[in-house]
């Protein structure tokens, strides 16, 4: 679980780095988002190994902030159109962050770029169980 601190540090970093959906955020108070973002990874993994993956690849965990959130259950989209979109919507954040924080010539540039690439398409083969039970969507 993040504290109030880190929210506040990935709130201004989204912002920072202009990343897609970042308006999502505003939906939700400090304390809303300390229980729906978990870092990286699904909610089924323990926390320890969500944690472990958060922590090889912190350059993500924006993209990871949003996409919690999207996933998040309170907004009225509940649609497979939404599901693709959000994991989209990270690969692209995911780049986004990776252009900010490595220079064209930094070979983890396109390390980190590929892997949100393969979390979104993790996201996008295995997700959408958990997309709707965490939206709570109706069958």
């Amino acid at each position: 679980m993040y504290t109030l601190e880190e929210i506040t540090a990935l709130r201004q970093k989204c912002d920072e780095l202009q990343l897609e959906g970042r308006e999502i955020l505003d939906h939700y108070s400090d304390e809303e988002l300390q229980v729906i973002c978990n870092g990286i990874g699904p909610e089924v993994f323990p926390s320890w190994a969500r944690h472990m993956v958060s922590g090889l690849h912190p350059t993500l965990e924006t993209a990871a902030f949003i996409h919690d959130a999207e996933w998040g259950g309170r907004q009225d989209e509940c649609s497979k159109e939404h599901f693709t979109a959000s994991n989209e919507r990270f690969r692209e954040n995911g780049c986004i962050a990776a252009r900010a924080e490595y220079g064209w010539y930094n070979l983890l540039r396109y390390l980190v770029m590929d892997q949100a690439r393969r979390f979104s398409n993790y996201c996008q083969l295995f997700g959408y169980g958990f997309y709707k039970e965490s939206k709570q969507c109706a069958e």
